[in-house]
């Protein structure tokens, strides 16, 4: 586990990094998908960050943030502005290693509760985009305010992703 300073209000997870083989093994992985990314979000990616091993137990979460810039809150809680913290973020990626279910036994493939919820994004009926992922989904956003998120604490399972961050150029 890597010692981080962060404060359980805010995030409880346990953070761990892969080993050569896996690591070696992902970023093989990840060189096959790489071109289509670029294409997609219309940029080249540079350099990676060292992938993060995100354990989540149950009653693990990680309240609203985003990848390259902190929250600006005024006195009565309300988002007033972000301020850049992490400008080589440009690109975010989570892969998810254990599925969501709804009715999570105590095991090491399944969760239930921990979705990965979008912030600010909507689908037609109003409601607020929640991830319910499925182990090997990978998901790839930009890093910046618009895409800010949360994951939701977890109610029963083991909730497994691993996570990169991309500096790229546009």
């Amino acid at each position: 586990i890597i010692k981080s300073d962060f404060v359980e209000e805010y995030r409880k997870t346990n953070i761990y990094t892969l080993d050569t083989f896996y690591n070696d093994y992902y970023a093989q992985q990840f060189m096959k998908y790489k071109p289509m990314i670029e294409e997609y979000f219309n940029m080249v990616l540079t350099l990676s960050t060292e992938v993060q091993v995100l354990e989540y137990k149950k009653g693990f979460f990680y309240m609203k943030h985003a990848d390259d810039s902190s929250e600006i809150i005024d006195k009565n809680q309300q988002t007033v502005g972000f301020k850049v913290v992490a400008p080589q973020r440009k690109l975010s990626t989570v892969l998810f290693a254990t599925s969501h279910v709804n009715h999570a036994k105590s095991d090491m493939k399944h969760f239930t509760g921990g979705e990965l919820m979008f912030n600010y994004f909507y689908d037609k009926e109003e409601n607020v985009i929640k991830i319910q992922p499925e182990a090997g989904d990978m998901i790839v956003f930009p890093s910046n305010p618009y895409f800010s998120h949360e994951v939701l604490p977890v109610e029963e399972g083991y909730r497994l992703t691993l996570v990169q961050w991309h500096d790229a150029i546009y």
